[in-house]
């Protein structure tokens, strides 16, 4: 196994690269947000995301996500997941995925028209299985869950 030491920054992904890539998980009332995308070069159903500039903070980036997708009503945005994932054509991505709990539904766009999935829907979303959203919107059964007391593992 070779280990992973990165090269340069790249204005864009190259063949072997690797990136780090941020997603939001939108939530309004215990629902899953997403976002059809019109933009040909990506259209279908996503999740916001973008690439981690270099030296960005992660935490940053997903505040601007917020802000650009779901126009800034987040209530409370948190870490809910990493995740390793391979890369076409031999590349890998690293993505760090936040929690946003929003305020109100966001208002879309030109580009992206967003929709309010019913409360236990989910369906895969790029690399991510329905599973990965089910857990990150959170279920009554989580909810109910008890509490540990101290810290716990972040992962």
């Amino acid at each position: 196994m070779a280990d992973a030491y990165f090269g340069k920054p790249h204005p864009t992904f190259v063949p072997g690269g690797t990136h780090i890539a941020i997603y939001l998980v939108p939530v309004f009332e215990q629902q899953l947000v997403v976002f059809d995308v019109t933009a040909r070069a990506a259209r279908g159903r996503w999740l916001p995301w973008a690439i981690l500039p270099f030296g960005g903070n992660p935490y940053e980036a997903a505040a601007t996500l917020a802000d650009l997708w779901c126009d800034g009503a987040v209530a409370d945005l948190t870490l809910a997941d990493v995740m390793s994932f391979p890369f076409e054509p031999g590349g890998w991505e690293l993505a760090i995925v936040f929690r946003a709990e929003l305020t109100t539904p966001p208002s879309g766009d030109d580009a992206r028209t967003p929709a309010v999935l019913p409360a236990g829907q989910f369906d895969a979303i790029g690399n991510f299985d329905p599973v990965d959203l089910e857990r990150w919107v959170g279920t009554k059964a989580q909810e109910s869950a008890p509490k540990r007391d101290g810290p716990g593992l972040l992962f």
